[in-house]
């Protein structure tokens, strides 16, 4: 009976080890996950009192905040803030949503302006004399863009001598935009950048935290041809457009008014997705042609970020580093990639001091992306093949540029521990 416990002891053992081991990694894992919890964002420089959730694009607030940093200046500025006052005070507050047995009877009449210039019929109690025409909204939208105010240069000085600027892309995510924020805010070398914030969305509580950074100079520009001011009109989602998942002979029968035209994948235009790209070229246009040219930035590298990015507290350190060395490195890398998109985190840290080149490609070299005037250029001259290429990815279609637009290939430098 002794020999027969002792045997089932032993017989037992591998059993107990794994059941310790068990218990030690799921030990670790809460361990991890408390301090995930605790590590909320630090945001030292930033005043987020007003994090308040809005949904619908307010022109009063946007013009209060023009009138508070004496952007208005002449008769024509005026003009433009009465007539959007005017439009704020008959519309009053955000408009209620529509019942769900009216939410799709919207009809549309567009004219001019390849459907932009539009009036909005709805069943409901409002007259069309007290509606906004769609030109007169991008209109609006493009005087407040181009009188945009640039905060912080009390504090840092004129734009003009800004070493770097950094664009990021921002849609809705507060949360992740805080953290972005937050890591800026630590970064090195950051009082000498200018932030330009683009949104393809109006909402308080991240306008609130934009307008409180206090670390570096900041502006703020809205895309005007975004779904909340164009909800149910192109490039919104059209009620009459066709389902995503839906044949092409079933659309056709169903009168949907885009049956003619799915993807290459079969499937119909989803307004959200394409957005993205949308506002993405509008925003290097603009960033090019309202900024960099304004105030003589031909020389500035440009760096690309998005909302859901995280920078490293060296970031800007080792782009600068890279662009003084570039001519050495590789002269002919006319984009820096500052992210890179590791597959696993085994040699992190012997690849954290190292930089590689290769031919540009979207996949691998799209996150914190560094590009100079003359290299955006090149891709605005291939503007056709990036708006008509069958594909809502701005990085997908900007490979197609890199490869049948161009007489030679992007080629990119690139880090793996900048930007996350």
């Amino acid at each position: 009976m002794e020999n027969f416990i002792t045997s089932l002891r032993y017989a037992m053992l591998p059993y107990r080890r794994a059941s310790r081991l068990i218990n030690i990694v799921i030990g670790v894992c809460l361990i991890f996950f408390i301090l995930l919890f605790l590590q909320r964002p630090q945001l030292d420089d930033i005043d987020t009192r007003q994090f308040e959730k809005e949904e619908h694009f307010d022109f009063g607030r946007v013009v209060s905040q023009l009138k508070d940093t004496d952007v208005i200046r002449d008769e024509k500025e005026k003009e433009v803030v009465k007539k959007l006052n005017k439009s704020v005070e008959k519309e009053g507050a955000a408009p209620p949503a529509d019942p769900p047995e009216t939410r799709d009877q919207h009809v549309y009449e567009l004219d001019g302006m390849g459907g932009w210039e539009n009036d909005l019929k709805t069943k409901t109690n409002l007259h069309m004399e007290d509606m906004i025409r769609g030109r007169e909204v991008v209109d609006s939208v493009n005087y407040l863009n181009e009188n945009f105010a640039v905060l912080n240069t009390d504090k840092f000085g004129p734009v003009e001598s800004v070493k770097t600027v950094v664009v990021i892309q921002v849609h809705s995510r507060l949360e992740y935009l805080k953290y972005l924020v937050s890591t800026l805010s630590k970064t090195r070398g950051i009082e000498d950048a200018l932030l330009v914030f683009s949104h393809d969305i109006n909402i308080e509580s991240i306008d609130n935290l934009v307008r409180n950074i206090t670390f570096a100079r900041v502006v703020q520009i809205l895309y005007p041809y975004n779904m909340q001011l164009f909800p149910h009109v192109f490039p919104g989602q059209d009620p009459r457009d066709c389902p995503e998942k839906i044949s092409k002979e079933d659309a056709k029968a169903s009168g949907c008014q885009n049956w003619e035209h799915p993807d290459k994948y079969g499937n119909y235009r989803i307004a959200k997705f394409t957005q993205i790209k949308h506002h993405w070229w509008w925003k290097m246009n603009y960033v090019f042609d309202g900024i960099i040219d304004r105030y003589s930035l031909d020389d500035r590298w440009i760096l690309l970020l998005e909302e859901d990015h995280y920078m490293s507290p060296d970031a800007l350190h080792v782009l600068n580093h890279i662009i003084e060395r570039r001519n050495t490195l590789c002269a002919d890398c006319e984009l820096i990639s500052l992210g890179f998109y590791l597959k696993s985190f085994v040699s992190y840290g012997q690849n954290i001091d190292r930089l590689g080149v290769h031919p540009w490609f979207s996949s691998k070299h799209n996150m914190g992306m560094a590009l100079q005037k003359n290299t955006w250029a090149k891709i605005k001259n291939c503007s056709e093949l990036f708006c008509t290429w069958d594909d809502y990815n701005w990085d997908w279609s900007l490979l197609q540029i890199s490869v049948k637009c161009l007489p030679q290939r992007f080629k990119v430098i690139f880090t793996k521990a900048q930007v996350f």
